[in-house]
């Protein structure tokens, strides 16, 4: 007896698992792939999203915690940031190349799931 193909929502599931799987995205800790989470999210509504912003963000803990999770973000290739022309003060977060690819590679993936046969 053959089993039918997985619903939608399971084989998103396992599509996200597998990127995730990937290297670098295989070091995140869960609180850091909350952040790229919640920071794809504002970089697809708007640019210009500042560290400060995030910092200020209740659900990325504490500021300095928050600080190091950017910073760790930073260090594995997945954000960069960039100093403010008009106030040197201000830094922005924003994706690499690495981070696009990302959520390029989620968009495939959903776009695959839509062309799959569903099941509910």
């Amino acid at each position: 007896m053959t089993r039918p193909p997985p619903p939608s929502f399971v084989r998103l599931l396992n599509m996200l698992n597998a990127i995730r799987q990937m290297s670098p995205f295989d070091t995140l800790n869960g609180e850091e792939g909350l952040l790229l989470d919640a920071l794809i999210v504002k970089w697809h509504e708007r640019d210009n999203i500042t560290v400060s912003e995030v910092m200020a963000d209740a659900r990325f803990g504490s500021q300095p915690t928050a600080y190091r999770r950017i910073i760790a973000l930073r260090d594995k290739g997945l954000v960069c940031l960039r100093t403010d022309s008009k106030d040197k003060r201000v830094k922005f977060v924003e994706p690499t190349k690495l981070a696009r690819d990302y959520m390029a590679s989620i968009s495939e993936g959903i776009a695959a799931l839509g062309q799959s046969p569903r099941t509910v």
